[in-house]
């Protein structure tokens, strides 16, 4: 009988090892982007721009290597990610402001 759970294991540990050969490894190296912006800590209230910020470090990564990779598009996710951004400043400082 087949083992579906170590059938879906090796799946997705192929698209890992594919992904860390096109892309780098943004993974390991990405905390070491955050120690330098962030070298006093990171306040709870920074944590929302932390994810936004984070994600966009990987896209940086994907662009650094191979950014056509799997069809991929990380200018488009970046720029995804700073409109999510702005919404997020933009309406937490702006009462009026509708979705």
């Amino acid at each position: 009988m087949n083992n579906k759970f170590s059938d879906i294991g090796a799946d997705v540990g192929k698209l890992v090892h594919d992904k860390r050969m096109a892309y780098g490894d943004s993974f390991s190296r990405s905390g070491e982007c955050l120690r330098q912006m962030f070298p006093e800590g990171i306040k709870p209230e920074q944590y929302d721009d932390l994810l936004t910020i984070t994600r966009i470090i990987d896209k940086l990564f994907r662009l650094a290597n191979d950014p056509s990779a799997f069809d991929e598009n990380p200018y488009r996710d970046i720029v995804g990610y700073g409109i999510l951004g702005m919404h997020r400043h933009f309406s937490s400082s702006t009462s009026s402001e509708k979705d």
